[in-house]
């Protein structure tokens, strides 16, 4: 058997191939770099998102273990002896005292270092509820029926949650762009009913409808604006866009009590 030596063949690549290398990278690089700017975006986003619900559970707890019948106090979240139940409940989510986000002096001494809300977009929602059998007895407070952060007026140091008067700011009614989107906010007796109370799905100590119970409800409401601000990623999503992030507890001062017989 005859053996042919091994043949080695080198082949030469055409040199416009090297071109069209380049001309595809070129093509394919500026997808790729808006792809991974978008997710950068994203990651910022959902950062946000997570601030503001851990914020609304802190808040919440703060409430679930308050009287909100009690006295009304100041509209200052640096005094800790005169409760404010609504305010002070808001305050877990204003910036550290001292910090440079804090813009407003009674609006700060809380939790939040990230986000600072804006008093003309921004909003912070709560509401306490008396159930009593299988239905929400009443809704408080007074006479709005909830407390909204920015009926608070920080120049004369006023609550206009106070009375009924129409023109409130309500921030939480609108999205980021001004538009009204919502005339009540998520929480309402019907969904606390329905959810918490008959719900088979409810958590134990919630859905136990012949015993009176208490919930309050934190919803915040902030407007997120893009870090990087991406001309076709605003294009499909409004900028800023909402953040809509809420917590409902147990709230045993809520509960009802049995009327005394005289």
């Amino acid at each position: 058997m005859i053996r042919l030596p091994f043949l080695k063949i080198k082949i030469n690549k055409p040199h416009h191939t090297r071109g069209q290398s380049f001309v595809e990278l070129a093509l394919v690089l500026p997808v790729l770099i808006l792809m991974f700017l978008g997710m950068v975006e994203v990651a910022f986003f959902i950062g946000r998102y997570l601030d503001v619900l851990d914020l609304s559970r802190e808040a919440a707890r703060f409430a679930s273990v308050r009287d909100p019948f009690a006295a009304s106090g100041d509209l200052n979240c640096s005094t800790t002896d005169d409760l404010n139940f609504y305010y002070d409940t808001s305050c877990m989510l204003s910036p550290p005292s001292g910090s440079a986000s804090c813009s407003q002096s009674a609006f700060c001494n809380g939790f939040n270092p990230y986000i600072v809300l804006n008093p003309a977009t921004d909003d912070v929602v709560i509401t306490a509820f008396t159930a009593l059998e299988s239905a929400v007895h009443v809704q408080w407070p007074l006479p709005n029926h909830y407390w909204a952060w920015s009926n608070v007026d920080f120049a004369t140091g006023t609550d206009l949650n106070l009375n009924a008067n129409p023109g409130h700011p309500d921030n939480f009614k609108r999205d980021c762009q001004g538009n009204t989107v919502r005339s009540e906010p998520y929480y309402t007796p019907a969904k606390v009913a329905t959810e918490l109370i008959n719900s088979p799905t409810a958590l134990p100590g919630f859905s136990d409808p012949k015993k009176g119970k208490g919930f309050v409800a934190v919803e915040v409401y902030y407007c997120y604006s893009q870090v990087l601000g991406l001309p076709l990623l605003t294009d499909f999503v409004p900028n800023p866009v909402q953040i809509h992030a809420y917590t409902i507890m147990p709230l045993p001062a809520a509960q009802p009590t049995p009327t005394p017989i005289p």
